[in-house]
């Protein structure tokens, strides 16, 4: 199973080639980049549940 750093990783390469191909203004790069920030968003979310120091009652 890939670990979400490498979809991140692996999206962003998809991301640029598409921006390469089509231009940074497309349609198919806007949604490939709000793609990536969904995925970065999770990344996060994550990063902050792990860092997140827990409450003694």
């Amino acid at each position: 199973m890939k670990t979400l750093d490498t979809v991140i990783e692996e999206y962003r390469n998809k991301m640029f080639l598409i921006a390469k191909e089509d231009g940074l203004n497309s349609h198919r790069t806007l949604i490939a980049s709000q793609h990536l920030d969904e995925l970065l968003n999770i990344k996060m979310a994550e990063s902050k549940a792990i860092s997140k120091p827990k409450e003694n009652h």
